[in-house]
């Protein structure tokens, strides 16, 4: 689809699960983005669809310190294991009808804890809290994860549509289209993506004739 320079990625990636879960009738179980695409509200909304969006998270020049992503989380995200310093939380609270999770660590426990002043976890009392939501905690355990070998080498799939794209560039003149206008820019881009589609579809068919029959035992 085409889209406006000045228009976020990020509102894309539902209508694409969508989309494909009408013309394939199932979403994919894994989608590869770049970071344009990834954030919590995403991860969490491609999960309900039943696909892993594989987007890495960008970092944020304000965060410092300690934060979620510091903190151990089960593995659904709704649960806070341990803290940086590895105490666990006494007990967990959900607000705002279930958005809002609570991890409530013991003060006394937070007393000696030499990273208290940079800990997001609020004093409240008798005790500290920490506040997060399902986005929240998605982006945090991505930043975690997309730092790991095993992350990078299953997205390095990702950079195949690059030369998809460089092949309409070249070949079908995707680069400077000789028209104006959304309607007629979305026109001519599905017509080049169908040829070029068309295209690889034949040169499949002419491989499959040219292949070897298999050996049949008799």
């Amino acid at each position: 689809s085409v889209n406006g320079a000045n228009e976020s990625d990020q509102h894309q990636v539902v209508p694409a699960l969508a989309q494909t879960e009408r013309t394939c009738g199932a979403a994919p179980e894994a989608l590869h983005a770049d970071c344009g695409y990834g954030s919590g509200e995403n991860i969490v909304a491609a999960k309900a669809h039943g696909t892993d969006l594989l987007a890495p998270i960008g970092a944020k020049a304000s965060e410092r310190g300690v934060t979620l992503a510091d903190f151990e989380l089960d593995a659904t995200g709704e649960h806070v294991l341990r803290c940086p310093v590895g105490a666990a939380p006494v007990a967990h609270q959900t607000t705002h009808k279930g958005k809002v999770r609570l991890a409530i660590f013991a003060a006394e426990t937070c007393a000696a804890c030499p990273l208290r002043g940079e800990c997001p976890a609020q004093l409240r009392g008798a005790k500290r809290v920490l506040r997060f939501t399902a986005p929240e905690a998605a982006v945090a355990r991505r930043r975690v994860e997309q730092e790991t070998p095993a992350f990078k080498e299953r997205h390095k799939i990702r950079s195949g549509i690059e030369a998809t794209n460089s092949e309409l560039k070249r070949c079908h003149r995707l680069g400077k289209l000789r028209v104006r206008g959304k309607p007629r820019v979305g026109l001519s881009v599905r017509l080049k993506v169908l040829a070029l589609n068309v295209k690889r579809y034949v040169k499949h068919l002419v491989a499959a004739v040219a292949a070897p029959a298999p050996a049949c035992a008799c």
